[in-house]
């Protein structure tokens, strides 16, 4: 059989940056079988708030989360009804605001005016009129795209009328309350910042995610007899094998997909906002890893090692290190996602029932697998190792500095390779994902978010919230304290083992939230920030009950949560958690100088106790609590 250049590569190359044919991730371009079917909670809300009545729908956010796909879905079956090559004119002609576009014969709706980059529109001006024009058209709803930075810029302007202002309110509301639509239901903002691509919001579709990997791995007719079954390389081929990895394994692949779909939620938690875009340039690189059929046909035709160099672009090795085709600037350039992803590596956490068995006994994958095949040895004699059988073949008898090190290289690699491996296939299932991240409290963190935990458990994580803080503050009070003491921001580091204790909260006073639990939200509760996106909590919010009903919120995400909650055992990294303690600090220190009440009584901590100094009658009085 000849060698076969698949098709179905060579358009998941077109959403590769760093591949010359880079044009795929651009709407615009995607014609015929290439258009995604993404069909987002997003869509869904903007055609049911234009059918309710809505006469101008802002979606905002990064570029990259689908503001342009979302307008051709409106026009196509989402609200208009226009065929994909009608829909596809209409936006490449008719996106401008200039025109609305109407219909399609039989569809009941009003027409839409669609402008598909606010930024675009020079000068300012021009921008704000279309704005200000839609509150007087009543027969047409207006559709606008633009990054948040450029349409605060626009309807804050000095020209700004009653419509931007309108718009101008409600942008601020969505933040405080997580609202999306003004009192009239004729203004909607959906931000698409809060939009998650691994949210299983539809269970039978599941996350945006997986339909994307499971539309490019799991058709037949992409990787059958015609394509990949008809070349010579197939069973050597390290694309194909992602494949199977992922698609044709049964129970195991469907548990492949649903790690990745817990990788990006935690992935999310921790801070990162993740566009369609960059999810749909990742999913292309996990499947090829910047390879090509002819890169893959070069490879195997020179004849030097068939076997043992395809590990690097196995699914789970990309997602966590650069192949050798592709330097780690470069990949991290064109799909920053994978730096952070990093940090998340599962082949760096050593868990010894784990590594017993995989790298010991080797008694957990069967041999001979593609992505477990490693070339071990020296310069002079290089042999093909299995990595399944576990990494003491790897330990030769190295000659030269050179060869100890080329081992000890290729020993980490495969380490690495079958710690990830193992992560993916669950071989362990005695603890959470979290956990074999390497979270200590992010099961804790998810517990909040799911606002169930019984009170008897509400308490014991606020203690332990409580007991993080006084830590942070340099107070060392055991973790059963059921008042938080603020030290005052002006003496609090005058001394590591004293400080002056501004402020007492009682804990009845603190709870914790999850972030949507903690917006007020609006009167209709069809227009709520939650419902308008794909969405998964993110952070958890820390409440203090203020007197006089006011409120002090301080967000905490998942890597903020985990810094607070190991402070609680009484000692936390300054260095690696230097941010998240910098802002928890600044909190806290506003906390205490919102003190307001005034005695002569001073609370000094000191030598791991408490003390009350009170002047009475000219005599200093030290009691201890």
């Amino acid at each position: 059989m000849p060698a076969i250049t698949n098709s179905h590569v060579v358009r998941l190359h077109r959403f590769l940056p760093f591949s010359a044919a880079h044009d795929q991730i651009y709407e615009e371009y995607q014609t015929g079988e290439d258009n995604l079917d993404l069909a987002t909670v997003a869509i869904s809300y903007a055609a049911e708030a234009v059918r309710a009545g809505a006469r101008c729908v802002i979606l905002t956010g990064d570029a990259g989360h689908g503001k342009t796909h979302m307008c051709r879905r409106l026009i196509e079956a989402g609200l208009l009804g226009h065929d994909a090559a009608s829909a596809r004119r209409y936006l490449l002609d008719s996106c401008d605001g200039s025109s609305a576009i109407p219909p399609a014969s039989g569809v009941d709706c009003v027409p839409l005016r669609i402008h598909k980059d606010l930024s675009e529109i020079q000068p300012p001006s021009n921008a704000v009129q279309l704005l200000e024009e839609a509150g007087s058209r009543s027969d047409e709803a207006l559709v606008v795209c633009a990054n948040e930075g450029r349409l605060r810029a626009i309807i804050n302007s000095g020209n700004a009328g009653p419509v931007c202002r309108s718009i101008s309110a409600l942008f601020k509301e969505s933040f405080e309350r997580g609202v999306t639509a003004n009192a009239a239901g004729t203004i909607h903002i959906i931000n698409l910042n809060y939009q998650s691509v691994a949210a299983r919001t539809n269970e039978r579709r599941g996350s945006l995610l997986r339909r994307v990997l499971s539309s490019w791995v799991s058709d037949g007719r992409r990787w059958g007899e015609r394509s990949c079954g008809s070349c010579v390389h197939e069973p050597l081929c390290p694309i194909r094998r992602n494949r199977t990895l992922l698609a044709e394994q049964g129970a195991t692949s469907e548990l492949r997909i649903k790690r990745l779909e817990e990788v990006f939620e935690v992935l999310e938690r921790l801070g990162h906002v993740v566009t369609i875009r960059e999810m749909l340039m990742l999913a292309a690189y996990l499947i090829t890893g910047g390879l090509t059929c002819s890169d893959v046909d070069r490879r195997l035709a020179s004849g030097n090692h068939t076997k043992g160099w395809q590990h690097a672009w196995a699914f789970y090795n990309l997602l966590f290190q650069a192949p050798p085709n592709l330097p780690v600037d470069r990949a991290d350039k064109g799909i920053p996602l994978l730096a952070a992803l990093r940090r998340l590596d599962a082949g760096a956490v050593a868990v010894r029932r784990v590594d017993e068995r995989i790298l010991n006994r080797g008694e957990v994958f069967e041999p001979d697998q593609l992505d477990l095949q490693f070339l071990a040895g020296s310069s002079n004699r290089v042999a093909l190792v299995d990595a399944a059988l576990g990494i003491d073949d790897f330990n030769g008898n190295p000659q030269t500095r050179a060869d100890l090190v080329r081992e000890a290289e290729t020993t980490g690699l495969a380490v690495a390779a079958l710690r990830r491996r193992a992560f993916f296939d669950d071989i362990d299932g005695g603890d959470s994902v979290m956990l074999k991240l390497g979270f200590k409290f992010g099961d804790m963190f998810l517990k909040v978010l799911e606002g169930q935990l019984p009170p008897q458990d509400r308490v014991r994580v606020k203690n332990t919230m409580i007991a993080g803080l006084h830590s942070i503050q340099g107070l060392r009070i055991g973790r059963a304290e059921t008042m938080l003491y603020l030290v005052d921001p002006a003496f609090g580091k005058a001394s590591a083992d004293a400080a002056i204790v501004a402020r007492q909260v009682p804990s009845s006073r603190i709870n914790l939230h999850p972030a949507k639990a903690a917006w007020l939200g609006g009167q209709d509760d069809r227009w709520f920030m939650p419902r308008s996106v794909d969405w998964i909590d993110r952070s958890v919010i820390l409440r203090v009950d203020e007197r006089l009903g006011s409120l002090k919120d301080l967000q905490l995400d998942l890597l903020s949560f985990e810094c607070i909650g190991r402070a609680a055992s009484g000692y936390v990294s300054e260095e690696f958690y230097a941010n998240e303690i910098r802002r928890v600090r600044t909190f806290l220190g506003q906390l205490a100088e919102g003190a307001t009440e005034e005695s002569a009584q001073i609370t000094v901590f000191t030598r791991g106790q408490l003390q009350n100094v009170s002047l009475d009658q000219g005599v200093i009085q030290v009691g201890g609590e």
